[in-house]
């Protein structure tokens, strides 16, 4: 019992670390303005099904593959926390920023030049950038066991799922919440982002002081 309560607790913290980092209620926005030509609802499925096909790849292969890429060019694990806290922290602060861009400017007049949206700029780097790379990252290098692996497989999996159902009801959410609510829930999501991401850095910290000692 206590084994599977532990495998809980970790796929929902990799759960939400993973979801807030992504924070589908920020897209909404931008995935509206890049879908507003499409008034085909299987086409609108179908983009939102392939960006979230994508990032989950993207995400599952760097869950799967751990630190084993940093470790060819000697990066150890606190410095990767550190390294990784430090980035998070800056998507944090950025969430609870009144003029935070999800897609620069030049990145949108170029998505506006292409006929597959859902890789880019969806998928990468909306679902799957940066931050939420560095996330599963940092959360399989702490994966002691396969089942450990899966268990943050499954999470990376239940995070793409939700944001999958949240892009579907992108105007139903704009709607209700409007700009306003869903600004109110990105601040909200920057919050615990920002608590994460100091949580990493001292981890980090901590394993190196230890190392010292």
């Amino acid at each position: 019992m206590d084994i599977l309560q532990q495998e809980l607790t970790y796929i929902f913290n990799a759960f939400v670390a993973i979801f807030v980092i992504v924070d589908p209620f920020a897209v909404i926005p931008v995935y509206m303005s890049l879908t507003q030509d499409i008034h085909n609802p299987k086409e609108h499925n179908h983009v939102r099904l392939k960006a979230s096909l994508i990032a989950l790849a993207i995400l599952c292969t760097f869950a799967a593959s751990g630190m084993a890429i940093f470790r060819v060019f000697g990066i150890t694990l606190p410095a990767f926390q550190i390294a990784g806290g430090i980035l998070l922290l800056k998507f944090g602060l950025a969430q609870l920023s009144d003029n935070r861009n999800r897609v620069s400017s030049e990145e949108k007049i170029e998505s506006i030049d292409r006929d597959d949206i859902s890789v880019f700029p969806l998928a990468i780097p909306l679902l799957a950038g940066p931050g939420s790379i560095s996330t599963v990252v940092l959360y399989s290098s702490k994966a002691a066991s396969d089942i450990r692996i899966i268990s943050l497989l499954l999470a990376i999996t239940l995070a793409i799922l939700c944001c999958f159902l949240i892009l579907k009801m992108s105007n139903l959410l704009y709607k209700i919440l409007g700009k306003t609510g869903l600004n109110l829930l990105t601040k909200l999501m920057g919050i615990l982002l920002t608590a994460i991401a100091i949580q990493f850095i001292i981890n980090g910290l901590t394993a190196v002081v230890r190392s010292f000692l």
